[in-house]
Protein backbone atom coordinates (compact mmCIF):
# COMPACT_ATOMS: atom_id res chain seq x y z
CA UNK A 1 0.00 0.00 0.00
CA UNK A 2 1.29 3.23 -1.34
CA UNK A 3 0.95 6.49 0.64
CA UNK A 4 -0.66 8.03 -2.97
CA UNK A 5 -3.02 4.94 -2.87
CA UNK A 6 -4.00 6.57 0.49
CA UNK A 7 -4.11 10.00 -0.42
CA UNK A 8 -6.59 9.52 -3.19
CA UNK A 9 -9.16 7.44 -1.37
CA UNK A 10 -12.91 9.56 -0.41
CA UNK A 11 -12.07 9.24 3.42
CA UNK A 12 -14.49 7.16 5.49
CA UNK A 13 -13.49 8.39 9.07
CA UNK A 14 -10.97 11.46 9.92
CA UNK A 15 -9.81 11.92 13.92
CA UNK A 16 -12.14 14.43 14.96
CA UNK A 17 -11.44 17.29 17.11
CA UNK A 18 -12.70 15.44 20.23
CA UNK A 19 -9.26 13.87 19.65
CA UNK A 20 -6.97 16.45 19.77
CA UNK A 21 -6.38 16.55 23.20
CA UNK A 22 -3.08 15.23 25.34
CA UNK A 23 -3.33 11.54 26.18
CA UNK A 24 -6.30 10.61 24.76
CA UNK A 25 -7.36 6.69 24.64
CA UNK A 26 -9.21 5.78 21.51
CA UNK A 27 -10.90 2.52 20.38
CA UNK A 28 -9.71 1.99 16.19
CA UNK A 29 -11.73 -0.73 14.52
CA UNK A 30 -10.53 -2.13 10.96
CA UNK A 31 -13.43 -2.26 8.86
CA UNK A 32 -11.77 -5.08 7.10
CA UNK A 33 -10.43 -7.35 9.13
CA UNK A 34 -12.43 -6.34 11.98
CA UNK A 35 -9.65 -6.00 14.55
CA UNK A 36 -10.74 -3.37 17.41
CA UNK A 37 -7.96 -2.22 19.35
CA UNK A 38 -6.85 0.60 21.97
CA UNK A 39 -4.80 3.47 20.40
CA UNK A 40 -3.24 6.30 21.88
CA UNK A 41 -3.50 10.27 20.00
CA UNK A 42 -1.42 13.25 21.37
CA UNK A 43 -1.93 16.51 20.28
CA UNK A 44 -3.51 14.85 17.47
CA UNK A 45 -0.67 11.88 16.53
CA UNK A 46 -1.28 8.75 16.68
CA UNK A 47 1.27 7.31 19.55
CA UNK A 48 4.11 5.23 18.27
CA UNK A 49 2.47 1.80 17.25
CA UNK A 50 3.77 -1.28 15.67
CA UNK A 51 0.00 -2.37 14.36
CA UNK A 52 -1.80 1.33 13.62
CA UNK A 53 0.39 4.23 11.25
CA UNK A 54 -1.13 7.62 10.46
CA UNK A 55 -1.19 8.90 7.34
CA UNK A 56 -2.56 12.75 7.35
CA UNK A 57 -5.72 12.52 9.71
CA UNK A 58 -6.51 8.96 9.02
CA UNK A 59 -5.43 5.77 10.73
CA UNK A 60 -4.42 2.49 8.99
CA UNK A 61 -4.39 -1.16 10.58
CA UNK A 62 -0.95 -3.03 9.28
CA UNK A 63 -3.52 -6.01 7.75
CA UNK A 64 -2.60 -3.84 4.42
CA UNK A 65 -6.47 -2.56 4.22
CA UNK A 66 -6.98 0.63 1.87
CA UNK A 67 -9.74 1.74 3.89
CA UNK A 68 -8.89 3.63 7.22
CA UNK A 69 -9.96 2.39 10.63
CA UNK A 70 -13.26 3.98 12.47
CA UNK A 71 -12.31 5.73 15.61
CA UNK A 72 -14.64 5.47 19.05
CA UNK A 73 -13.79 7.56 22.30
CA UNK A 74 -14.24 5.51 25.39
CA UNK A 75 -15.52 7.80 27.32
Amino acid sequence: MSTTEIENQTPSYTMADKFELNNDEVMAFCPACKAFETVYINNGKLNQNRKFTQFGSHIYHDCGSNTPCRLYSTT
